[in-house]
C-alpha cells in the first residue's frame, strides 16, 4: 500500500530528515508544513493518509490541529517533550501515537501501523456506537407508537407491532418514519 504522509515540523533539517527517511521506507510524503496553520490548510486539502505533527510550531501547535483533525486521519505527534501533561493532552486530542526526538529509523514504521491500526478501531468503534444510538432512538419511537395505538385504536401490542412493520414494508419506509407519523398523528 501506498502510503501518503504529511509531516510538520517547524525544523527544516529534521523535516529533511524525516522525509528522506520515510521515503527510504517505501512512504509517500505528499506535504510538508513549518507551522501548525500550514499543516492543517495541506490536510484539509491533500487529504493525506496519516499526519507527523511536532508538538511545539508556531501558530497552531501539532495538538491543536489535532483536535482538529484527528477524526479524519491518524495523527502521529513528533516532539522532544514528553511531559504527562503533553501526553495526557495528545490523547485528549485524539493522537494514535507518540514519537520523541531523537527518533530512530527503526521507531517510525511500528508507529504508522500502530496509528493505522488504533484509527481504524477507533472509527469502526465511533461507527458501532452512532449504529447503536440510531436503533436506539428507533426502538423508543416505535415502542411510543405502539403504546399510543393499544390506547388510542385498542390494539394489542403484538397487532400495534405488526400493523407498524407491515406499514413500513407497504411504504418502504424505516419503521421509525412510520413511529414518527403515528405520534403526529394520535399523539
Amino acid at each position: 500500500m501506498d502510503m501518503r504522509i504529511l509531516i510538520a515540523d517547524d525544523e527544516p533539517l529534521i523535516r529533511l530528515d524525516l522525509k528522506e527517511l520515510l521515503q527510504d521506507l517505501g512512504y509517500t510524503v505528499v506535504a510538508e508544513a513549518a507551522d501548525g496553520g500550514e499543516a492543517l490548510r495541506k490536510i484539509t486539502e491533500l487529504k493525506p493518509d496519516v499526519a507527523i505533527l511536532d508538538i511545539k510550531m508556531s501558530g497552531l501547535d501539532g495538538i491543536a490541529v489535532a483536535e482538529l483533525v484527528a477524526r479524519d486521519i491518524p495523527v502521529i505527534l513528533l516532539t522532544a517533550y514528553s511531559s504527562p501533561p503533553l501526553v495526557r493532552a495528545a490523547k485528549t486530542a485524539g493522537v494514535m501515537a507518540y514519537i520523541t526526538k531523537p527518533f530512530r529509523a527503526q521507531d517510525i514504521p511500528p508507529a504508522i501501523e500502530l496509528a493505522l491500526e488504533n484509527f481504524i478501531k477507533q472509527s469502526s468503534l465511533s461507527g458501532t456506537v452512532e449504529k447503536l444510538k440510531l436503533e436506539l432512538e428507533s426502538r423508543k419511537a416505535v415502542d411510543k407508537a405502539k403504546a399510543v395505538l393499544m390506547n388510542k385504536q385498542k390494539m394489542s401490542e403484538a397487532e400495534a407491532f405488526r400493523y407498524i412493520q407491515k406499514l413500513s414494508m407497504e411504504k418502504n419506509i424505516p419503521m421509525k418514519s412510520v413511529a414518527d407519523a403515528i405520534l403526529i398523528t394520535f399523539g
